[in-house]
């Protein structure tokens, strides 16, 4: 279902930014307390060829801040990013295959947003996929809520669902320990999820605890790296990453500055 079984802890992403606009201030004036952001209620329509050659597109519709606003920085997660664009294009072209190969496969998306990537992985899945598309900022989930509401294929809503999931080691274990039987997912999505160093650990703590160690299973996540107010080199991604225990497949490199990337748990018998 698209409501929470637990409480939802207060968080904004505001912290995060601060923090950043902080360390790349001359002075140490502290940032100034926004305004109410306006209601992020222009809508966004997409329609993308079916790839199973059926003869009805798929569409989907969403509501939030377009990436030129000028709300861009002050509302992260209810913005439109372009690398969100790319993940979809990903999806339509060699995702799908994976998302309908097994009707009983979880897939996760972290960082959703808006939840345009998430809501077409759920789209294009085998009608018995199970999708839950996560944020920690809790202004951004009512926004995605309402996204995947408008967007949900299924009579029975409780295949897609909502849920807010700070990163960290100790937020996804007990994320995970809320699943059904606790279960970790086949495939983790997320665009544009990095944009300061403080988060990177965190992300991948995440990662290795929810996501499945098993053949095609895999941490798929398009990276924008001259995205606006981006302080981070894609090596320490990297090294990161491998410090976790993965490897990186390259899928998209450096397409107008966007690249995904496919993260896999090493082989744990050598």
């Amino acid at each position: 279902m698209t409501t929470t079984t637990t409480k939802e802890v207060p968080w904004v992403d505001a912290a995060i930014r601060y923090t950043h606009l902080q360390s790349n201030n001359n002075d140490d004036s502290t940032a100034e307390e926004e305004e109410d952001l306006p209601s992020p209620t222009e809508s966004h329509t997409f329609i993308y060829p079916n790839p199973n050659n059926n003869d009805d597109d798929i569409k989907v519709e969403i509501k939030g801040f377009h990436d030129d606003s000028e709300q861009t920085w002050n509302s992260t997660g209810l913005t439109l990013w372009r690398s969100s664009q790319y993940l979809c294009q990903y999806l339509l072209s060699e995702g799908y295959k994976t998302l309908q190969k097994d009707n009983h496969i979880k897939v996760l998306e972290l960082g959703s947003g808006l939840g345009r990537s998430g809501i077409l992985s759920h789209l294009l899945s085998h009608e018995n996929t199970r999708t839950i598309l996560t944020d920690g900022d809790i202004d951004v989930l009512k926004l995605l809520r309402s996204n995947i509401e408008s967007n949900n294929k299924a009579k029975d809503d409780s295949i897609i669902s909502c849920q807010q999931l700070l990163w960290g080691e100790e937020h996804a274990t007990t994320f995970l320990s809320q699943q059904p039987k606790e279960k970790q997912f086949d495939i983790i999505l997320g665009s544009d999820l990095i944009y300061v160093n403080s988060v990177i650990k965190p992300l991948f703590e995440s990662v290795r605890i929810l996501l499945r160690d098993g053949k095609d299973c895999k941490f798929i996540m398009a990276h924008c790296s001259r995205r606006k107010g981006n302080e981070v080199d894609l090596s320490t991604v990297f090294d990161v990453a491998d410090e976790f225990g993965f490897n990186k497949e390259i899928l998209l490199e450096d397409s107008e500055d966007i690249s995904i990337f496919a993260f896999t748990f090493k082989d744990r018998s050598t």
